[in-house]
């Protein structure tokens, strides 16, 4: 009887982790998905739904908050955002890449201490860099320009970059190098034709990461730019606010707008970033 009651107790065991984990994600799904209902349900109103019956459903439903938002150039506003997220992708990867595979797989002296120099830069918070940036972007004669954005973005995203690439093509098998090299090849084309075709999951999911930060941020775009015709999408929702108004209805409908490409994005790649989470390549 005694195995019995063991497999017994164990089996109630295993139900009750079951059930705490499935109330967990319950939990954690709702906290995700409550904010964006509740950003639907905001955009659908005008500023006297808004503060009288904010977490109500109420009639009529104001479709016209959509129009608004994007005949207030939001459109344009998103294609700026896109050429500042994929300008500033390719120029963080492409040298992080390149200085992760010099880290990895080459050797050289005084590597390590200038590799713990690199990871010394994620120490410092963002924050303290935005004054020193903006006078920089002001000596090279960059304020309200693209490359304003494209710069500080890529500069930015470097160190987290090599710290996560360097880390995955260590973890690569050594006899793949040696292969190569015993057939000839040169380090450029080992790079090119084995470490990145075999890294595309952790590429793909730096580029998502990097991707989300830039199209979200606010503080940076308002700091650097004056020119409306540059202003990202982010930026340019600050149309609906203002000192005595703001209008809430196109400004949530905005937000709705802007939120659509990276919703589209992480749902085509989401295979792609579940991979690049689950290689191991951002372990240490």
């Amino acid at each position: 009887m005694a195995p019995l009651t063991r497999r017994f107790s164990e089996s109630v065991d295993l139900r009750r982790v079951q059930w705490v984990s499935h109330a967990i994600l319950i939990v954690l799904l709702l906290l995700t998905i409550i904010p964006v209902l509740l950003l639907l349900l905001f955009s659908f109103k005008n500023n006297t739904q808004f503060f009288s019956q904010r977490f109500e459903i109420t009639l009529p439903l104001y479709v016209n908050n959509y129009t608004r938002a994007w005949n207030a150039d939001i459109g344009k506003y998103m294609l700026n955002s896109l050429i500042y997220t994929v300008g500033s992708v390719t120029l963080t990867l492409v040298p992080a890449s390149l200085s992760a595979y010099v880290f990895a797989r080459l050797r050289f002296y005084g590597k390590e201490v200038l590799f713990y120099m690199v990871l010394g830069l994620l120490m410092i918070p963002g924050v303290l860099t935005l004054i020193p940036s903006f006078i920089l972007i002001i000596d090279l004669k960059l304020l309200s320009t693209r490359w304003a954005f494209w710069l500080p973005y890529a500069a930015g995203g470097q160190a987290f970059a090599i710290l996560v690439l360097r880390t995955s093509f260590a973890g690569l098998p050594e006899d793949l190098f040696e292969s190569a090299r015993v057939d000839g090849a040169r380090e450029i084309r080992i790079f090119w034709s084995i470490v990145l075709p075999l890294s595309l999951p952790i590429l793909g999911t730096l580029a998502l990461l990097q991707a989300n930060v830039i199209w979200n941020d606010l503080i940076w775009p308002l700091t650097i730019n004056t020119n409306p015709e540059l202003k990202p999408v982010m930026a340019g929702l600050m149309i609906f606010t203002g000192i005595f108004r703001t209008e809430y209805g196109p400004l949530f409908a905005g937000y709705v707008l802007a939120s659509l490409p990276m919703i589209v994005l992480f749902a085509f790649t989401s295979r792609l970033f579940i991979r690049g989470l689950m290689s191991g390549a951002i372990r240490m």
